[in-house]
């Protein structure tokens, strides 16, 4: 898909508070502290809703795809929502805060840790395991203890549970007793692994080393997002300057990206999308590197920090980068640039009011990008 237009905008019902967009079949699902709302991708029309303007959720997509988990901290309420229709599925009383303190770590409405729940059971990092609780009656279901298998400091951080396995990252490293906390000193030794998990018991199933950092802490912030085909991208939180890192888990085999950042991937998980931040060359590789396409864009002709200060998103006809802010979205040089295989194109929009563009992805039908302009938010479809 090449991307030249803004094909339509969508407000929220509520304003004010940070929205997250994810993907669903039709289109992108709107994530905000009230609910969730799915739009289609072809004309931003709205397919589902499920909100309530006069309650603070945490609100999340489920590693699986298969549910929206809301939770209302108040009365300990968790909701699951089958994603593609809004249809409530299963509710719980679950009080997450008696078995995990880590849940409030994030600020955004997308709440990590809701990522864990399956259906019928959360999974949540605890310091050095992982845990599994029966939604139903809060009963501890299993633990994997130990799981980063080391003597010194030790760290289970990013996690992401599919049907079929349970990723951890987990990282090692020596404190010292006499010493404050050197996670953050730079040279000091840590290893990084990430262990696969059974989800039925917790038993270890593989468990692949891959150390990136020069020091502890760079390591312990990782994130980990479920992707097509079996992949993991590990995500570098505190420290992005380290670039990305590309788990196979059926190889059970972990790869540093470099320069290079996985932007794009098939349905099947078959062909990648990969963009090098340094040089800007985008190319499409199947899964054993093999280049199908490959570009690298002339000089830009819009604002240089597009590429450094920007959003990219990666398309399977070339890469699309967004302003962070655009004084005025309406003049030649636009808000955003799609550089394809075949050309590139500049992208205005009327409003010549300045403009901030907070998150941008790809759903099935448009690019969706979440903006604000003088204080109102809304979400945009490029095509």
């Amino acid at each position: 898909m090449a991307v030249d237009e803004v094909a339509w905008t969508w407000e929220p019902p509520r304003d004010g508070g940070p929205m997250v967009v994810r993907h669903m079949d039709e289109g992108p699902l709107v994530l905000f502290e009230g609910g969730a709302i799915a739009l289609s991708g072809e004309t931003g029309e709205e397919l589902w809703s499920h909100y309530d303007n006069d309650r603070t959720l945490d609100v999340d997509v489920t590693d699986n795809g298969e549910y929206v988990a809301l939770y209302d901290e108040d009365i300990s309420e968790i909701t699951l929502l089958e994603r593609e229709t809004g249809q409530v599925a299963h509710e719980y009383t679950f009080d997450l805060s008696e078995v995990n303190h880590s849940y409030r770590e994030q600020a955004e409405p997308a709440l990590g840790p809701l990522s864990g729940v399956t259906g019928e059971a959360w999974v949540a990092p605890m310091k050095d395991s992982v845990a599994s609780y029966d939604l139903s009656t809060g009963d501890q279901l299993w633990e994997a203890s130990d799981v980063a298998n080391c003597p010194d400091e030790a760290q289970t951080v990013g996690m992401s549970v599919q049907n079929d396995v349970i990723v951890a990252a987990t990282t090692c490293y020596e404190q010292p007793e006499d010493r404050d906390d050197v996670s953050w000193v730079l040279g000091w030794d840590f290893t990084s692994e990430v262990v696969g998990l059974d989800p039925d018991n917790g038993d270890e199933l593989w468990r692949v080393e891959h150390s990136v950092g020069e020091m502890p802490g760079e390591s312990i912030q990782r994130e980990t997002t479920v992707l097509p085909g079996g992949l993991v991208r590990i995500s570098y939180l505190d420290s992005p300057d380290l670039g990305h890192s590309l788990l196979d888990v059926e190889a059970e085999e972990a790869t540093h990206l470099g320069t290079r950042e996985l932007l794009w991937t098939s349905p099947d998980g078959e062909r990648l999308g990969l963009w090098d931040h340094e040089t800007g060359a985008y190319e499409i590789q199947d899964r054993s590197g093999a280049v199908e396409r490959s570009m690298t864009p002339e000089a830009a002709s819009m604002n240089e920090d597009i590429v450094t200060e920007g959003f990219q998103v990666g398309l399977e006809d070339g890469v699309l980068h967004l302003e962070d802010r655009a004084d005025d979205p309406s003049t030649g040089n636009g808000f955003a640039r799609f550089d394809g295989f075949d050309g590139s194109t500049n992208i205005t929009w009327d409003d010549e009011e300045s403009m901030s563009i907070h998150s941008a992805r790809s759903v099935p039908g448009a690019v969706v990008a979440s903006y604000s302009i003088d204080g109102e938010s809304g979400v945009m479809g490029l095509q």
